[in-house]
Order: C-alpha cells, then structure tokens, then sequence
C-alpha cells in the first residue's frame, strides 16, 4: 500500500505543458450558474449591514469614544507645559520639598535647560528638513483658553521669574528671585 501526504503536493513539479493558463478577467466576466442543491449563499450573512449596526450601536454607548478627533495630536496645554519656564517651575517646586531636594536643585535645573535646548535644536533640525511638521500657533488650538490659563499658574511665573533672574544673576538677580517668589505666590492667591 502507497502512501503519500500533503508534502508530495507540495514537492510535485508542475510541468507547463499540463496546465492550461487560466485568464483570470475572462473567468470573472462570465456568467457562472450554481445548481440550487449546491447553492449556499442563504448561509453568508450580509457582513456590510451587521457592520454598520454594531457602529451605530457602539456610537450610541460611547459617543465620546466615536466624537471627531482632535485636529492636532498634542494640545495647546501640553505645548505650554514643554516650555522651559514651565519646567523650570514645576523643578523648582518638586525639589522645594526637602533639604536633599534643595542641594540637588541646581544640578536638576542645569540638567532640565540643557534637555530643552537639545530638545529645541533638534526640533529646528527637523524643520528644516521638512517645513511641513511646524506647529501651528497657540491660537488654532481647541483648548487655547486652558493654556492661556496654564500660562498664568504659579509654576509657569515662578519658572518665569526664574529664568529672569539667572539671566541677571551678576546683578544680584538670584537673591532678588527669593523675593520675587512671595510675590508671585501672593498674586497667584488673590486669582
């Protein structure tokens, strides 16, 4: 008794005299007539129509899942929090909670404005390679006035007024900045 698996098939070489080619076009133009004892088209389901229902279903159970998408991938308050002012005061006050965080302050801060000037030359670099990822400007952003107010918070001053006062640190900048920060710290709770 001979037998052969599926690895045989497989294996077999077709010799092009035996297979006739089968032109694909001629074969889809024509009109093909399935016996009804072979037909089973009644047992596919019409996939368009049940894809359209669960859409409108789950559009019905999580509208906000299927709302239109933002028209940028990162918002306006999330561009305002990568300023340096922004993470210079968010360093600032993280670091303010203990001693250790004191002594380490001025490594953290040098390491944070070294970060975004690298992170800055590289965003240049790719803008000048394709002009077409810039940014759009603060104001066509959906969320612009979250931002304005993410502008005013404590930390966006308080890394603001830091930056200013490093710019003037020969002046006496530095210990100007210690008062500088009641003063910002007043203002921001009278709003």
């Amino acid at each position: 008794m001979l037998h052969c698996g599926l690895n045989i098939f497989f294996l077999a070489k077709l010799d092009s005299d035996l297979i006739e080619a089968i032109d694909l076009k001629v074969l889809a133009d024509e009109n093909i007539e399935i016996a009804e004892k072979y037909n089973f088209s009644h047992l596919i389901p019409p996939v368009k129509f049940y894809k359209e229902l669960i859409e409108e279903y789950c559009m019905r159970m999580d509208p906000i899942k299927y709302a239109s998408l933002p028209k940028y991938a990162i918002s306006a308050k999330q561009r305002i929090q990568n300023h340096l002012s922004y993470k210079l005061g968010s360093a600032l006050i993280e670091n303010s909670k203990s001693i250790l965080g004191y002594i380490r302050m001025p490594f953290v801060l040098s390491y944070i404005r070294d970060k975004h000037k690298k992170d800055q030359l590289a965003y240049e670099a790719k803008m000048k390679k394709n002009p077409n990822l810039t940014l759009p400007p603060l104001t066509s952003y959906l969320d612009y006035k979250e931002a304005l107010k993410e502008k005013e918070c404590f930390t966006y001053k308080l890394g603001e007024a830091f930056i200013k006062a490093y710019k003037a640190w020969y002046k006496g900048g530095l210990i100007m900045f210690l008062f500088k920060i009641q003063k910002i710290k007043l203002k921001g709770d009278r709003i």
